[in-house]
């Protein structure tokens, strides 16, 4: 009966994995486990002459922990060895070792005589998670010399009993694709084919460096590849290449010393920089993240999601390793002594359209900044972009040098603004003070506040950045931005109900993440008298609640939030904003606000957009005159405005709803108005176009 009838079936990999939640503790002969380890005995070394069973199990455990198995064979008795040649039994150790998938082992010995030897073994794994068990250390006594282990796959482990056999079976799975609403990808995992290096073929690397450049590389990419960390033979990537250019490649493979083509499988980002802060990118497991994990079937150069969708919906598009161990053959049941469910990699289908992420994009122009659509009629996102974006096959490539481009550059390209810019509202804000006045009861529609040129109700005056403008409802007040109107009603409300205000901006959700499910955001800053007392130790004076009347002060707000409010403004409840295909938008609360009284504000909005609006220019005088808005620009602590926009058509059932913002005012002010209504107009009209218009100054 040769060895292998004991031991080992073909691993049935295709993966590499790692163990499952928590460890196990595999079974002895009768099924059941075994207690944890004592403490190992220390064994003298002691002269052969007066070797006994304990310091030949030390021994061997020795042996078998450093992996030296010669030395575990010569403790063998002469009768196992005749008829196991070491061949065999190193077979048999490897195969184990494989079939297990063994990455460390501590096998400890305890017992007090040749019948009563133990080893106390503790496995860790790649793929089955941390085993212990013990099992019994036979011997035999010859006439002379010392005792020997009369070996059976048994001292591996003790379920490997005559005709038994231990069987592995570990199943990966592929990460699932995120798609746009229409089934466009958006991330998917494909085999791409790679073009790269093999320095260990170059002679001369400025000649190879120049024809990569010539073929399209940036020097400082090949130079990087160079420079590489990785063996000399090991191939290093440099990008792929597309479709369009495979004969090219071919033939400048063929012409390059060292330049080599391949198939890779690897996560791609069709819109790249489009769609980068929103869907994200995945990265390697650091060291620590897998020495943290070690019961979750990961490997060095397994991939988590580092940012954006694949960060947050990670362990639905990762799925799980699943993994089975167990002992079949000879007359007993199947002893199963670990299992982990697999659960696939799924599929992420998203609110969000490509054409439109596109179209942000594009639209930013590379200016700081970021833009929200959203479909107020259901609060799906429908496009989320930060400006300057990134390429995210950078980091699925490894390519150093372009990474490191994006982390070192004063732009931040990595910071998404949608959902973590943290801005002044400025005079979009304007929205939620008039909302507070007038559900408050301190001012209603009727009511007529003086617009003038500087306004004197705190201590020193504040100007008003048009001059006077006269008598003004509320909504007049929004339709030209007035300042002093909303001085007026927030020193109202700072005297007769100080909470108010801040109160109506949290219930449009400011001061608190929006709750989307597919996406981390932060939560910005309301200010108020608490606030303001526990961080600075300083009282809330008038000059807090006009600032904060106007969207100035210590009001942060994220872009996502902005859009977020002015949708539930227009639907009258608070609710989350949705990312997710099939997840219905929760519901945050009710607007306090009486039905005349937002048809009031609603109409100053639509006033915005009109002939008389501080938006007139972009809209109605363009010919878009079914639209309705605010705008806000919002001094920073450093100096620097920044201007932002809220857009949304039509007016009577809005169907699109666009936030944006531009870091510089400057230079972000001729575009915010323009771009917020052109992604409203993409929005309400999928795969159409739109007439170019003519872009003026705003006055």
């Amino acid at each position: 009966m040769t060895l292998r009838r004991f031991l080992l079936a073909s691993v049935v990999l295709g993966v590499i994995a790692g163990a499952a939640v928590g460890g196990i503790r595999a079974l002895v002969g009768n099924g059941e486990a075994e207690p944890p380890s004592p403490t190992p005995t220390v064994v003298p070394t002691l002269a052969p002459e007066t070797e006994t069973p304990l310091v030949v199990a030390q021994r061997f455990a020795d042996a078998w922990e450093a992996g030296d198995v010669p030395a575990m064979y010569d403790l063998l008795d002469s009768g196992t060895r005749a008829g196991l040649p070491l061949a065999a039994f190193t077979e048999a150790y490897a195969g184990f070792r494989q079939e297990v998938g063994v990455t460390a082992i501590v096998v400890s010995v305890s017992g007090e005589d040749a019948q009563r030897v133990t080893f106390r073994v503790r496995l860790e794994t790649s793929y089955f998670g941390t085993l212990e068990y013990a099992t019994a250390v036979p011997f035999v006594s010859p006439e002379q010399g010392s005792p020997r282990i009369a070996w059976t796959p048994t001292v591996m482990h003790p379920a490997l009993t005559p005709g038994r056999e231990l069987h592995g079976v570990v199943q990966r799975p592929a990460r699932g694709a995120i798609y746009d609403r229409n089934g466009e990808p958006l991330a998917i995992t494909l085999d791409v084919r790679m073009i790269g290096l093999d320095r260990s073929r170059v002679f001369d690397e400025e000649t190879v460096t120049a024809a990569f450049v010539s073929f399209g590389f940036e020097e400082d990419e090949v130079a990087a590849a160079f420079a590489s960390p990785l063996g000399q033979r090991h191939r290093v990537p440099l990008g792929v290449v597309p479709d369009s250019r495979v004969e090219e490649a071919a033939r400048f493979v063929e012409a390059v010393p060292g330049a080599v083509l391949w198939f890779e499988e690897r996560r791609v980002h069709p819109l790249g920089p489009a769609a980068a802060h929103v869907v994200g990118y995945t990265r390697e497991y650091t060291a620590e993240e897998l020495a943290n994990r070690p019961d979750a079937g990961l490997l060095p150069g397994d991939r988590v999601g580092a940012v954006g969708i694949e960060a947050a919906m990670n362990d639905v598009l990762a799925g799980r390793v699943g993994a089975r161990l167990v002992v079949t053959g000879g007359d007993g049941e199947p002893v199963v002594l670990f299992e982990r469910a697999y659960v696939p990699g799924e599929d992420v289908h998203t609110t969000l359209d490509s054409a439109l992420l596109q179209a942000a994009h594009e639209g930013l122009a590379g200016l700081r900044g970021a833009a929200v659509v959203l479909d107020p009629r259901t609060n799906a996102i429908l496009a989320l972009n930060s400006s300057p974006a990134f390429d995210p096959n950078a980091f699925e490539l490894g390519n150093e040098a372009a990474v490191t481009a994006f982390t070192t550059s004063d732009d931040d390209p990595l910071n998404d603004r949608a959902t973590h810019g943290l801005y002044s509202a400025g005079s979009t804000f304007k929205l939620v003070t008039g909302a507070a006045g007038l559900a408050q009861g301190a001012f209603s529609p009727a009511d007529r506040i003086f617009c003038g040129a500087v306004w004197y109700g705190v201590d020193p005056p504040r100007r008003n950045w048009e001059g006077e403008r006269g008598e003004l409802s509320i909504a007049e007040g929004l339709m030209r931005s007035c300042n002093p109107v909303f001085y007026e009603i927030a020193l109202t409300l700072y005297n007769e109900a100080p909470g108010a205000l801040p109160d109506m901006a949290r219930a449009f959700g400011f001061g608190a993440e929006t709750g989307v499910e597919g996406l981390y955001d932060d939560s910005g800053l309301v200010p108020d008298a608490a606030w303001k007392q526990a961080i600075r130790g300083e009282p809330w004076y008038p000059g807090d609640a006009v600032n904060l009347g106007i969207g100035q002060g210590d009001l942060l707000i994220t872009p996502l939030q902005l859009a977020n409010a002015y949708s539930a403004f227009l639907n009258g409840e608070l609710r989350t904003p949705t990312i997710l295909a099939g997840v219905a938008p929760l519901d945050r609360g009710v607007l306090p606000l009486e039905s005349q009284d937002a048809a009031h504000l609603r109409a100053g909005l639509e006033l915005v957009t009109g002939t008389r609006g501080t938006a007139g220019w972009v809209f109605a005088d363009a010919g878009y005159d079914d639209f309705g808005g605010k705008s806000g620009t919002a001094e920073e602590a450093e100096g620097q405005a920044h201007v932002l926009f809220v857009a949304y058509s039509p007016r009577d059932v809005p169907a699109a709803l666009a936030a944006v913002v531009f870091d510089n005012a400057e230079e972000g002010r001729p575009f915010a108005a323009p771009l917020a209504r052109d992604l409203v107009l993409a929005a309400l009209n999928p795969g159409g176009s739109e007439e170019e218009t003519e872009e003026e100054e705003s006055p």
